[in-house]
């Protein structure tokens, strides 16, 4: 398989698996529903750390078993940089919604060469 069908492959399996997880995780009743246009002040903090623990799991369980031959990199945010973050974000005037930083949690970074980014890049623009 072509780098470019790796790179949507990859993007494609993260955003299911995300959507997937995101639906079983809020729509399951396995928490207390939290409406994520509140602001981060009047979300209980234990949500947003087991929201964030398994998220992580599920990523890590479906890269551990993918056959994706790219080089790429993921992290997920620390219990203490959300923390920062959320003391960082009380303390203001103008609150934003923790939707608005919720997809701050988990990044990926997939490496490509200069050409095949121009690949991807043409395969988008179709």
């Amino acid at each position: 398989m072509d780098k470019v069908n790796q790179v949507k492959q990859l993007i494609c399996a993260i955003n299911q698996l995300h959507s997937d997880f995101s639906n079983d995780y809020f729509e399951s009743g396995k928490i207390e529903k939290v409406n994520l246009l509140r602001t981060i002040a009047r979300v209980p903090v234990q949500h947003i750390y087991t929201y964030r623990l398994t998220l992580h799991e599920c990523i890590n369980d479906y890269l551990m078993s993918a056959e994706i031959a790219l080089k790429f990199f993921y992290r997920v945010k620390t219990r203490e940089s959300i923390d920062d973050k959320i003391e960082r974000n009380a303390s203001r005037e103008d609150q934003y919604p923790v939707n608005n930083w919720l997809n701050d949690i988990f990044g990926a970074r997939i490496l490509l060469t200069a050409e095949e980014i121009e690949q991807v890049m043409m395969c988008l623009d179709n």
